[in-house]
């Protein structure tokens, strides 16, 4: 059952010296900094600190009974609480408006012209700034924020609806996505309706990215996400829109070469793959659960250790847990045995280790989530060394960092869970390859009864990927995720920089990973893990979900140098051979 350690020529062998990738935290624009204007430095700037000297004695404040109302932000700003979250979809589209600007300037035949539109096919078009400035019959560009509102039955507003208000369908049983949405695109000034149209089988270039000019449903947006769109708005004030764009996306740093000399992270040896620094993730430890086994935690603090292959364990440089560390049906027991394993980890096996909290650990339920209270994990935070590093971190979620070179920017997977309740795909067309002509002909009449009807459901990497694509890591909040009062804007915007690698924990649907690789034009595209010379310099992006440890006992060695990921599973059945495999299978697996 279990494989005996690596007992060879300790004394005359030494040990692999562990690779090193240096640690930036970047995860401080997710920390809620808000404090009650009592405890603030700007009541004086309210002129309100005399009365507080007055009431210090006797043990008041004046500011007190305005913090049930207000809250302040880092830039000394005193926001309301009935402003609620208005801010926040105001920031998040003033942020990405000049990114959907410019997806809107590569679509053909842009002009600034003031012509005007009698068809979709016409080559003019107009930018204009503000939705209330949108004309009648004339095409226009327009930014701004898509609004999913649902068919009220009770209601006779039905404006938009051409008498098919009697049909609302749930579309999916997994999701809240109903054939009776309507969509409409706001901004500061006003909002109007919109219906996607098919230009599939117009005559204009569809040369372009295909993803502005396919076919597009209601469900495949949720509230919340900033996009750009070109279209024509009718009498009735229905806006139908023929391309609808993303914003563009900021290509990260090309990943440097092995052997290049700008690469911190390589160490001098003659063998620098294996020397390479790599980022161990791991999820769902779910520590102290009566219903999890331990062993297989075990086995991975013995693999990092080295007891297994020294090697292979060399190449941890640090460890991050995505979410769920403790388990939630004894919560204070899990505290306890997480503690102990992150001791252990830091400690023993000389790695650090940076843990993520999750929806069912003892902090802060609104997003972005506060990290752990140092009295909570005392001895992983125990630092007997006296060095200026810490070991552990405490980090909220999301978490962003730098190691090395790479951007890494992550969460436990509440955001894609919550989004795959909020959108869908459409059934994929079947080929011509396995259909008879009879059949074609019959798939091609239902065609789009069958598409629109019979959405699908997005795989947790395909969510991931939305939320890249829609540079925003919770787009659905905070219309259904709770995200908490965030005075200084929206933090979870990708307005930045684009990660180099980007993962999610808790996936249910086990280990799954893509690589965007980054054109010049800054259009991403699927690929390979780059074998060809050309494309390992384009800039790229990993997608990783990690799977639950707690269930599969798997984790993930990213390549901090190649962003080339292998797959770890700890095993613990009697029939298995090995206890630690690096699953070949689903090494570098682009799915």
């Amino acid at each position: 059952m279990t494989t005996s350690p690596t007992n060879s020529s300790i004394g005359e062998t030494q040990p692999p010296v562990r690779a090193y990738a240096s640690h930036k935290p970047k995860w401080q624009r997710f920390q809620n900094r808000m404090t009650s204007a009592s405890t603030s430095g700007a009541a004086g700037k309210n002129g309100t600190n005399k009365d507080n000297k007055e009431n210090k004695k006797n043990g008041t404040s004046t500011t007190k009974s305005a913090s049930a109302s207000s809250v302040k932000s880092s830039e000394n700003e005193i926001i309301p609480y009935q402003r609620q979250y208005s801010h926040v979809y105001s920031y998040r589209l003033s942020a990405l408006k000049d990114k959907c600007w410019n997806q809107l300037k590569k679509l053909p035949n842009n002009i600034e012209g003031n012509g005007k539109a009698t068809d979709m096919n016409t080559t003019s078009s107009k930018n204009v700034d503000r939705i209330l400035e949108l004309q009648e019959n004339r095409l226009s560009n327009v930014v701004g924020t898509l609004i999913v509102e649902r068919l009220n039955s009770n209601s006779d507003d039905n404006y938009y609806q051409d008498g098919a208000a009697g049909e609302d369908r749930q579309l999916h049983p997994e999701s809240i996505c109903r054939s009776g949405d309507q969509l409409f695109l706001e901004d500061e000034s006003g909002r109007v309706a919109i219906r996607f149209v098919d230009t599939a089988n117009g005559d204009d270039d569809d040369d372009n990215d295909g993803e502005h000019s396919s076919p597009s449903y209601v469900y495949q947006y949720c509230t919340g996400t900033v996009v750009g769109v070109r279209g024509l708005v009718d009498e009735k004030g229905m806006m139908h829109v023929q391309y609808i764009v993303n914003p563009a996306l900021v290509a990260p740093p090309a990943v440097c070469s092995e052997n290049g000399n700008d690469n911190k992270n390589a160490l001098s040896g003659s063998e620098p793959s294996n020397l390479a620094p790599h980022l161990l993730l791991v999820s769902s430890l779910l520590c102290g659960d009566p219903d999890v086994s331990s062993l297989p935690r075990e086995m991975l603090v013995s693999y990092l250790q080295g007891h297994f292959d020294p090697n292979s364990a060399a190449r941890v440089a640090r460890i991050v847990v995505a979410g769920s560390g403790p388990g939630a049906v004894e919560p204070t027991m899990g505290l306890r045995e997480l503690d102990l394993w992150g001791l252990q980890v830091t400690r023993t096996a000389s790695i650090p280790l940076d843990i993520l909290p999750s929806a069912t650990d003892p902090t802060s339920r609104n997003w972005p989530q506060r990290p752990f209270h140092s009295s909570l994990l005392p001895h992983t935070l125990r630092d007997t060394t006296g060095s200026a590093a810490s070991m552990a971190h405490m980090t909220p979620n999301p978490y962003e960092a730098m190691h090395g070179n790479q951007l890494v920017l992550g969460t436990d997977g509440l955001n894609v869970r919550d989004l795959q309740k909020h959108i869908l795909k459409p059934q994929p067309l079947p080929s011509d390859d396995d259909s008879d002509g009879q059949k074609k002909e019959d798939d091609e009449d239902d065609n789009n009864n069958s598409t629109s009807s019979s959405p699908q459901l997005l795989t947790e990497l395909e969510a991931l990927e939305q939320t890249l694509r829609w540079s925003h890591i919770c787009p659905t909040g905070p219309s259904s995720s709770s995200l908490g009062m965030v005075p200084s804007g929206d933090p979870m915007v990708l307005n930045r920089a684009t990660p180099n690698l980007y993962f999610c924990g808790n996936c249910e649907e086990g280990f799954a990973t893509k690589l965007l690789t980054y054109d010049d034009d800054d259009a991403d595209t699927t690929g390979s893990d780059g074998d060809d010379a050309s494309e390992s310099e384009k800039p790229k992006t990993r997608l990783v979900c990690i799977p639950k440890f707690s269930e599969t006992g798997e984790a993930v060695l990213v390549n901090l140098q190649t962003l080339d990921v292998e797959v770890l599973r700890f095993k613990t059945n009697e029939n298995d051979n090995n206890d630690v495999n690096d699953d070949d299978e689903r090494k570098n697996n682009d799915k």
